[in-house]
């Protein structure tokens, strides 16, 4: 069991059991159960802190994701901002007080049922809101075979949800289901409800015996009709919920959350200069209104205004989750019914809407109280009217709500997978030992380099290792080249060209303004006036702004936290790193942190570097005409080395000769090379041959492949090595036939089709390590 399901097993636990000893029907606020828990087990808080410095939930929160399978399971209920625990949820208690783990794994069963059957319990609770209306009950058992389900779940999924006309679902003679042992006070507020439903068989019930009447259950046959007529129906579609951020200073620099908008109940939009402005104005006129007034502005900051007035005039909705900062403090909302209204403050003329503020009595929430992912727009400063409906699911946690999407807060920060014997046997490798190492690396820091000479196999074992980490996911992965023209515009993001149809003119004029600019400089990025610039091919170029892999990667983990990405960059230090980088540089050593972009693509929201997205570099160390990395990126990565003298480079030949059933000479000779080349070159221990070169199949399927690496690769590489030293003949000191003559291996490699078709029919890779 990992420290994660073992922690928060705990929490969990320690909630039910205070939940467990209130008076019956009594609940309490989330703050106060939190504060309990940790009496309870007082150090779950700082194992949490010591043993997840860098996890994006705290054990807060994490109790809080936690409680929705507690809520799917029907063990909790949350009506009021107080949690109380469910008959069955008492019951679920006292059967696993002694074994918090199986408690929490069956909550986690529990909750995967009704995450598969999620549309058949929502059809489930539609067809209980039918019945208050036709004054008819429905027999759980019934209700349950109509739609599919096991009739348990569904009867403690119902007590927890407790949607219109829950009461409604009995007992097949009409009681109330003795499996749930309720108290007292709970059957007498079953049966109020079952009178209003006028459906309360009063002869039929007495103490604990409450009935329904027999004649008003809903018949099966009925029952099967209102089933098929969902099936026929078109479904309900209700708007997304948003949710945004919103910011509001008076007039001495203090967050209005501090006044007006506490006392009033509202949250407000500063619209000094604006005339009066209908709720629903249209997108063109609020620019334009806002272009006439707000002249003293730049461009993009009357684009920014008049989308937070377009946002706040039409696109925000009754029941939105408003959210905003006082310093540290923060103060969640929902926006209540009623129209938007535009009225004068004693701090000018505003756009008001009312908010039912959720949390101004109670304890405010911190930033470390947040899912950190959230911190990215909240630490904006400079944020006053900012969407971040991405986040919905997760405030609607925070405001003790049932969340109708996963929050994504609540999916488990991926874990990279230990390095397994099979990866080792793909890589010619005895043993797990080093590619262990590189994991451990990894997990400690998500960045790291392959280093070493040529032939060594350092692309081949990074995509490797990269397929391993993601599972396999060969969309998860992206592999990139850096070189020295390679910029930050290639790597992260960058206006890029792209030629758009012309519209055809008429008339004079249109033929005069042919002749205008070839590419267009104007308000629109790239374009005209009019959107169009011209070329002699009789088309126009504007300018987007294109997301590179290293973007696009990191958006995908953010969306995927639950899954690893890699991000493979070969020849890393051929690029200049930090023009390439760019703001991304400070990223890399603190990936908790967000920075803004330097196109503002962000939208406020800032950016960061996601924990799941790992960079596994590889560096050339032979190549004299780059410049190896500086102190600065050093830090920011760890390294791991790939030598033909260090191990497990200097077994990969022979390991790979013996799966191909062929001879060891290669190896031999390989070794007398690079031995032979220490002697002459001892300044330098990267002037070695890496086994890549004989690695590959055409090396031993023709007589004379051995000859043709030697004279076309292994030569003219020996020779660059040794540019400038006229004392050294290359050929003379490493010919193929000096060494062989050298090792005693005076005879042809050999004819080996035969082996290598053995070797392919057992399945042996062909070449590892080959890719370079």
């Amino acid at each position: 069991m990992s420290a994660v399901t073992e922690l928060s097993a705990r929490s969990v636990h320690a909630a039910m059991k205070v939940l467990h000893k209130l008076p019956a029907r009594h609940g309490l606020a989330f703050t106060e159960v939190w504060e309990r828990v940790q009496e309870i087990d007082p150090t779950v808080k700082t194992e949490w802190d010591e043993e997840f410095p860098d996890i994006a939930t705290n054990a807060r929160t994490k109790l809080q994701y936690d409680s929705i399978n507690l809520v799917k399971a029907g063990w909790l209920r949350k009506t009021g901002r107080k949690w109380r625990l469910t008959g069955p949820g008492r019951q679920a208690f006292t059967a696993y007080e002694g074994d918090k783990d199986a408690l929490l794994a069956r909550a986690f069963a529990r909750y995967g049922y009704w995450s598969t059957e999620r549309a058949a319990f929502n059809q489930a609770a539609e067809l209980l809101e039918m019945l208050p209306d036709r004054n008819q009950w429905v027999a759980t058992a019934d209700l349950a075979a109509a739609v599919g389900l096991e009739e348990e779940p569904l009867r403690a999924w119902i007590q927890a949800g407790r949607t219109l006309g829950w009461h409604l679902a009995l007992g097949q003679d009409g009681e109330v289901p003795e499996q749930l042992e309720l108290t007292e006070g709970e059957y007498d507020e079953w049966r109020i409800l079952l009178e209003e439903s006028r459906v309360y068989d009063l002869a039929a019930s007495g103490g604990r015996a409450v009935r329904a009447k027999l004649d008003r259950r809903l018949p099966t046959e009925q029952l099967a009709e209102l089933v098929a007529e969902q099936g026929t129906a078109p479904a309900k579609t209700e708007p997304p919920r948003r949710a945004w951020l919103i910011r509001g200073m008076d007039l001495a620099g203090a967050p209005l959350i501090r006044s007006l908008w506490r006392d009033k109940g509202v949250c407000t939009l500063a619209a000094d200069r604006l005339p009066t402005l209908a709720p629903m104005t249209d997108p063109g006129e609020v620019r334009e209104i806002v272009d006439t007034y707000y002249t003293d502005l730049s461009q993009a900051r009357r684009s920014e205004t008049a989308a937070s007035f377009q946002a706040f005039l039409s696109r925000m909705r009754p029941n939105d989750i408003v959210i905003t900062t006082d310093g540290d403090r923060i103060y969640l909302g929902e926006v209540g019914e009623g129209e938007m209204t535009q009225t004068a403050t004693g701090d000018g003329t505003v756009l008001q809407r009312p908010v039912k503020w959720a949390n101004l009595d109670d304890k405010p929430l911190t930033l470390d109280d947040l899912p950190r992912h959230l911190t990215g727009p909240l630490g904006n400063p400079n944020a006053g009217l900012l969407e971040i409906s991405e986040f919905t699911a997760d405030l609607e946690v925070l405001l003790d709500e049932d969340p109708s999407r996963t929050p994504s807060g609540a999916v488990a920060d991926a874990e990279l997978p230990d390095a397994t014997q099979e990866l080792a046997d793909k890589l010619t490798m005895p043993d797990t030992e080093w590619l262990q190492e590189c994991v451990e690396l990894l997990r400690d820091r998500p960045q790291l380099i392959l280093h070493g000479p040529p032939g060594t196999g350092k692309t081949y074992t990074a995509l490797a290792l990269a397929r391993h980490l993601t599972g396999g996911r060969e969309a998860n992965i992206r592999l990139v080249q850096f070189h020295p023209a390679y910029s930050y515009e290639d790597f992260f993001e960058g206006f890029r060209p792209r030629a758009v149809p012309l519209a055809a003119k008429e008339g004079k004029e249109g033929r005069k303004g042919a002749a205008g600019s070839r590419t267009g400089h104007d308000r629109s990025p790239g374009g005209s006036a009019d959107g169009r610039g011209l070329s002699d091919a009789g088309s126009g170029i504007v300018f987007d702004l294109v997301p590179g892999p290293l973007k696009t990667l990191a958006e995908n983990a953010e969306d995927s936290k639950g899954e690893t990405f890699v991000l493979v960059i070969d020849e890393i230090n051929r690029g200049h790193l930090a023009k390439v980088f760019g703001e991304l540089y400070f990223l890399l050593e603190y990936r908790k942190e967000f920075v803004h972009l330097l196109y503002g693509s962000d939208e406020g929201h800032r950016f960061r570097l996601p924990p799941n997205l790992v960079i596994i570099g590889t560096m050339n160390t032979t190549d004299r005409s780059i410049a190896l990395m500086d102190a600065a990126m050093r830090r920011r990565f760890s390294f791991m080395e790939l030598h033909p003298a260090r191990e497990p480079v200097s077994l990969f030949l022979a390991e790979w000769l013996k799966q191909k059933q062929l001879p060891p000479d290669a190896a031999v000779l390989l070794d007398a090379l690079n031995a032979r080349i220490e002697q002459v070159r001892l300044d330098d221990r990267d002037f070695r041959i890496g086994p890549s070169y004989f690695m590959r199949p055409a090396v031993y399927t023709n007589p004379k492949g051995l000859e043709r690496v030697w004279k076309h690769q292994i030569l003219p590489l020996l020779t660059e090595l040794h540019w400038g030293d006229d004392d050294v003949d290359v050929k003379a000191e490493y010919g193929l036939d000096v060494l062989r003559e050298a090792t005693g291996l005076t005879t042809e490699t050999g004819d080996t089709d035969g082996a290598v078709q053995a070797a392919t029919l057992n399945g042996v890779p062909s070449a590892p390590g080959a890719a370079e």
